[in-house]
C-alpha cells in the first residue's frame, strides 16, 4: 500500500494513532508491539505508549507478536492494526466481559478479543474457542485491511 499499515492515513491521523486514541479514551494502557518499520512507526505514536519489539519479526507471525505484547499483562484487549478502530461501546463490552470475549459481527469473529491471564504463547483462535462472543452490528469488526481496495472502500466512510 506504499507505507506501512500502521502510518496509513485516517483524516490526517495514523491508523495506529486512532487505534492508541480508541483505547485511551476507555482509560486503557496501550502496549504496541513492532517489527517491520518500527523507528518509524514509534516516531508517530503518541507519548506514554509502551512500545515492545518483535525482533525476529521477519520469520514469526501474528501469534509470537501477540505473546510479546501479552507478557506480564493481566486481562488484555489485543487488535491487530490492519483492522478498523474499534467504537467505545464495542470496547465497553469487552471490558465488561467476565472472562475471554470475541466481537463477532454477522456470526463472524474479529476483533478486538479481550484474554485473561495466564498468557500462554501460540494461536488465539485455540485459546479462543469457548470464549464469550458478542454481536456488534459494526461490519469493521471483522474486517482486515490488507490491499488498497479494502483500505480505500473503508477509507471512504471514515475521513
Amino acid at each position: 500500500m506504499g507505507t506501512p499499515k500502521a502510518l496509513l492515513r485516517v483524516g490526517g491521523t495514523p491508523l495506529i494513532v486512532r487505534h492508541v486514541e480508541a483505547f485511551r479514551s476507555m482509560g486503557l494502557r496501550v502496549h504496541v508491539v513492532l517489527g517491520c518499520d518500527a523507528e518509524r512507526i514509534a516516531a508517530a505514536l503518541p507519548a506514554g505508549v509502551i512500545v515492545r519489539h518483535n525482533h525476529l519479526w521477519a520469520t514469526t507471525g501474528p501469534a509470537e507478536s501477540a505473546a510479546i505484547a501479552l507478557l506480564g499483562l493481566g486481562p488484555t484487549l489485543l487488535t491487530p492494526v490492519d483492522v478498523p478502530p474499534a467504537a467505545p461501546d464495542d470496547l465497553r463490552r469487552l471490558l465488561d466481559a467476565a472472562g475471554p470475549a470475541v466481537l463477532t459481527y454477522d456470526g463472524a469473529d474479529g476483533h478486538p478479543v479481550r484474554l485473561d491471564p495466564p498468557h500462554i504463547a501460540g494461536r488465539l483462535d485455540g485459546r479462543l474457542a469457548t470464549a464469550l462472543r458478542i454481536a456488534v452490528g459494526d461490519p469493521g469488526r471483522i474486517l482486515n485491511l490488507n490491499s488498497p481496495n479494502q483500505w480505500e472502500s473503508w477509507l471512504k466512510g471514515h475521513q
